[in-house]
């Protein structure tokens, strides 16, 4: 059943991993998000307390978020959100990853590390990191061009906070907020110009996110994909701690 707005149960089941069990929460926090913060933004389909997908309308791709055990019932779901040969992106952990292979046509697995931050936000070096507002927008999205940046799009100001780092009026590193749950914040699209790299300009935008969302009270997680070791040693560095590994699955429905 297609719905505009989420389940009562999948939003109790979501908001009980909150409570209950952060950690499970934070394992599939896409579909979190999208029962709770992100739910005007989304589109449902439901057939019981432990099968709902929900598609994320304000991407700049089709975005699956999943909960479910029965690949019949998943796939018969999926069939509700999606019109025939359209691709879509989910990020998963383990047991939904094999959920999805068993019930979907897939395109293509990248495994990825999920990072929650344990450190001291207030002993980490900003430099010369600003917080970027919507007048920044056309610098952000030039810079966004030039890496491998999924999640950006001119209503990202909607999802929160950006920091960047100007080189000479030119926005050569930036980061923000890609996805709240309540009590939680995942930070991404950070991003340096290919010509400015490995001068510490990353990290300076990351420790001044890192400054604002700690002291509104926030949790802080990021995500990255697998294959980035230098990444990885640089989050390490500053307090981050993987916890999970996900995997963004790029699927379609079978034919």
């Amino acid at each position: 059943m297609i719905q505009n707005t989420p389940p009562h149960l999948a939003v109790q089941r979501a908001q009980h991993w909150l409570r209950q069990q952060p950690q499970k929460a934070l394992s599939n926090f896409t579909w979190v998000n999208n029962m709770t913060i992100g739910a005007p933004y989304c589109r449902f389909a439901y057939a019981d307390e432990q099968h709902c997908l929900a598609r994320h309308l304000w991407l700049p791709f089709t975005a699956i978020s999943v909960e479910g055990r029965s690949p019949a019932t998943t796939l018969q779901l999926a069939r509700e959100l999606l019109v025939p040969d359209e691709a879509a992106y989910t990020l998963a952990p383990p047991g939904l990853t094999r959920l999805l292979t068993a019930s979907m046509h897939i395109l293509d697995i990248r495994p990825e590390w999920q990072m929650l931050f344990h450190g001291r936000p207030d002993l980490l070096p900003s430099g010369q990191a600003q917080q970027l507002h919507p007048s920044d927008l056309p610098a952000m999205l030039a810079l966004a061009a030039t890496d491998e940046v999924m999640v950006f799009s001119p209503e990202t100001f909607a999802r929160g906070s950006f920091f960047g780092v100007y080189i000479d009026a030119e926005l050569v590193a930036m980061g923000g907020v890609q996805t709240r749950l309540p009590g939680l914040v995942e930070i991404g699209s950070i991003v340096t110009h290919p010509r400015h790299r490995r001068r510490g300009y990353a990290s300076q935008v990351v420790s001044a996110l890192l400054q604002h969302l700690h002291a509104q009270g926030q949790q802080i997680f990021l995500c990255l994909f697998q294959t980035n070791a230098p990444a990885r040693l640089l989050y390490e560095k500053i307090g981050f701690q993987v916890i999970n590994e996900l995997s963004l699955i790029h699927w379609r429905l079978p034919n």
